[in-house]
């Protein structure tokens, strides 16, 4: 069976903020004949706002609730633009594996983009089913001659071909493409989900990950590419 989150969230959900500030949302135009939903991430475009994308720089925040397209008249929309905000946010696209074989160390699997040793280092990988079913461990290396990932800290059980699990991060490059805690430069697949398989890119990615919840394939993010960042 194929990796299924029991919760999704609905964008882009405020859960926090670093510094401990409310935010109840400031007022700013929207592009005419734009549709927002609640959670949508938002950019500034000419002066109005717009919905965010892959690569998206100068964030302006997220849409604090939905509104409906107008083509003529002025509408305005409230958006949670603190740049300190914490957000949860559902991921796409995780590598989804089953394993050959394994030890209380290792996985043996056929990974995506596995040229070369320690490819998918320090990446996040989450077992949603079988054997050591709901742990998640930090990948140490990676041997590209056997399909075997390596983890520091021990699994109850040996891993077997019952162990089934997900991997975040493209992991073409040991420790630049894997995703995890404190990852800087994660990107959005569009403006309400995260691309849990994209190459990290600390210029153009917005994001930069808090925590990740594997059972859900939730990430906590905050925005490091904010419009208001400078201020």
């Amino acid at each position: 069976m194929a990796f299924s989150a029991s919760r999704t969230t609905q964008g882009f959900e405020l859960v926090g903020n670093l510094l401990g500030i409310p935010d109840n949302g400031t007022a700013y135009e929207m592009t005419p004949s734009l549709a927002v939903k609640k959670g949508d991430m938002l950019v500034m475009t000419n002066g109005k706002v717009a919905l965010a994308a892959a690569k998206a720089t100068n964030v302006l925040g997220v849409a604090a609730e939905t509104k409906t397209a107008h083509a003529t008249t002025r509408t305005d929309i409230l958006v949670y633009d603190n740049p300190f905000n914490l957000y949860d946010c559902s991921c796409s696209d995780m590598q989804d594996k089953t394993c050959t074989g394994g030890t209380t160390t290792t996985l043996v699997a056929q990974m995506d983009n596995h040229d070369t040793d320690d490819d998918h280092k320090g990446g996040f990988l989450y077992i949603y089913e079988g054997t050591n079913k709901g742990h998640s461990r930090t990948v140490s290396a990676y041997t590209h001659a056997n399909d075997t990932l390596t983890v520091a800290e021990p699994f109850p059980q040996a891993c077997d071909t019952t162990t089934k699990f997900i991997f975040f991060g493209e992991g073409d490059e040991a420790g630049a493409s894997v995703i995890n805690v404190g990852t800087v430069g994660v990107d959005l697949k569009d403006e309400n989900t995260i691309d849990a398989n994209a190459a990290v890119d600390n210029v153009d990615g917005p994001l930069a990950c808090l925590g990740i919840d594997g059972a859900n394939a939730i990430m906590r993010v905050i925005i490091i590419k904010h419009l208001y960042n400078s201020r």
